[in-house]
């Protein structure tokens, strides 16, 4: 058994529905039950790939994706087809195939739920900062099995790794939204900026703050991208009856991790950009993958 870990940036705005929601947004995102924080379920993911290979097979043997998805969803795989076989093998086959138990069943390849790294806030200073807390930095380092931990951060302080070269601060203090905090250096977050710094790039290194559990759960639960859409009424030009609504989306520069554990040696990797949830026609959802070296 084989486990890789990846590192996930929102590059346009990403929506992964919850259905329809109960409080001022019609379409909201999907969230943790236990903390409120955004997630990208490994369904989404999974199937966003899935559809990626099917795709790319498609193409090379000249074919419908659909002829393919049949395939895979009926089983009806000929050994020497080694392309099918091997997308039969990291997916699985799902429908009437996997019901009738034929040569493959589950997929050999698990996919995680990817959990938010780091939040992107509005600074007064510098665009934007990029905002994370203990919790989920101690959660990112028990997925990669790093034993040490962050400490819990003071109400109405951050942690920053060096207030010298920092993006953000005005003479010590940042301005996040509305929120002004005062910026301590620790070298607690070494070893977390060191992991995540290849990935997000120097500038965005010198963003990087910690503030606590609480101001994170705060900034990520209310702070998020809403959107209105309407819908126009060709005879009139004007706005259809109804047809008014407000959709929930993962801002640009959001980081989320998540991993794949191979259950047997398989030819697999991650495209390095490709598109999750809805709104594709309108940008939206296009996301950048890179696998984390521990």
């Amino acid at each position: 058994m084989r486990k890789e870990h990846y590192l996930l940036k929102v590059l346009t705005s990403l929506h992964i529905g919850a259905g329809q929601g109960l409080g001022h947004v019609d379409l909201p995102i999907v969230r943790e039950a236990h903390t409120n924080f955004p997630y990208i379920p490994g369904t989404s993911l999974k199937g966003a790939l899935r559809n990626l290979e099917i795709n790319q097979v498609a193409r090379a043997r000249g074919e419908k994706p659909s002829q393919v998805e049949e395939r895979l969803t009926k089983n009806k795989i000929d050994q020497k087809e080694e392309d099918i076989l091997r997308l039969a093998k990291i997916f699985g086959v799902a429908g009437e195939g996997a019901e009738e138990g034929k040569e493959v069943g589950a997929g050999k390849v698990l996919f995680s739920d990817a959990f938010i790294v780091l939040f992107p806030v509005k600074s007064a200073k510098g665009v934007f900062s990029l905002t994370t807390c203990p919790y989920v930095i101690n959660r990112f380092f028990e997925l990669l099995g790093i034993e040490q931990r962050v400490n819990e951060v003071p109400e109405g302080k951050v942690k920053v790794l060096s207030t010298k070269d920092h993006r953000n601060l005005i003479n010590n203090k940042l301005l996040l939204e509305e929120f002004v905090f005062e910026a301590e250096e620790s070298e607690e977050l070494k070893k977390f900026v060191e992991l995540v710094g290849t990935f997000v790039g120097e500038e965005n290194k010198r963003r990087i703050v910690c503030v606590n559990d609480t101001d994170f759960m705060d900034f990520v639960s209310n702070y998020t991208e809403v959107q209105t859409h309407i819908k126009i009424n060709l005879d009139t030009g004007t706005v259809k009856e109804g047809a008014l609504w407000t959709e929930e989306y993962i801002p640009a520069e959001s980081i989320f991790a998540f991993s794949l554990v191979f259950l047997e040696e398989l030819d697999f990797t991650p495209p390095t950009t490709f598109h999750l949830g809805g709104d594709i026609t309108t940008g939206k959802g296009f996301v950048r993958v890179q696998r984390l070296e521990v």
